[in-house]
């Protein structure tokens, strides 16, 4: 099996940190241009929606959804990144998909603060995606998951998806028009020394 990453999204490494996690040695990891296509023709041609990250399943079906392609880790490694139990289940679902919410309101204001230094920005947008953004860090700052050490055990898809979106909205600056959330960083903080993380930093190679 083959992942097609890229360095400068939040989906790709959510699934880079999770394998590292799992220590799944089976699937080769491929790192792309900015666009699929500028990469590797052979996934372009299994992602008729041009993005990262891809499994390239042994069958040869490309798989386009990071959620889903964290299944597959989760069941390649017998259960290593979603509980069991039901409880503990919906839980950690629920934090990925909170952290899939984050980052696509963190691209939704990129591209508005773009728009607006172009002067075709929408009247009110901007404010609306920053209040956005705030109301889901104070509730994630009253109770931020519990963080693990440094080389601990196995970190759950849930911890993993919202330590890669927060930390992506670090990396592209979005986290200065917000409020300080000092509980939060400390967590993130705390995320980011886990070897998973050190091994998989954001680098954009459209800015080099």
């Amino acid at each position: 099996m083959i992942l097609f990453s890229q360095r400068h999204s939040p989906f790709a490494r959510k699934v880079e940190v999770a394998l590292l996690e799992t220590g799944l040695s089976a699937i080769e990891v491929r790192h792309l241009a900015d666009h699929v296509r500028e990469g590797d023709e052979a996934a372009y041609a299994e992602n008729p929606l041009n993005t990262a990250p891809l499994l390239i399943l042994d069958d040869g079906r490309g798989v386009f959804d990071s959620a889903e392609i964290c299944f597959y880790i989760d069941e390649f490694s017998r259960g290593a990144l979603i509980p069991k139990d039901s409880g503990e289940r919906e839980a950690v679902l629920t934090l990925q998909h909170l952290a899939t919410g984050l980052c696509e309101l963190g691209a939704d204001l990129r591209w508005e603060i773009q728009q607006n230094d172009m002067g075709i920005s929408v009247p009110g947008l901007r404010d609306d995606l920053i209040a956005q953004l705030s109301a889901a860090y104070d509730i994630l700052e009253n109770g931020p998951p519990m963080a693990r050490a440094p080389g601990d055990e196995t970190a759950d898809i849930g911890t993993i998806a919202l330590a890669t979106a927060l930390d992506w909205l670090t990396f592209r600056g979005l986290d200065r028009y917000l409020p300080p959330h000092p509980n939060l960083d400390w967590w993130v903080d705390s995320f980011r020394e886990r070897p998973s993380m050190a091994a998989t930093e954001y680098e954009d190679l459209s800015e080099l």
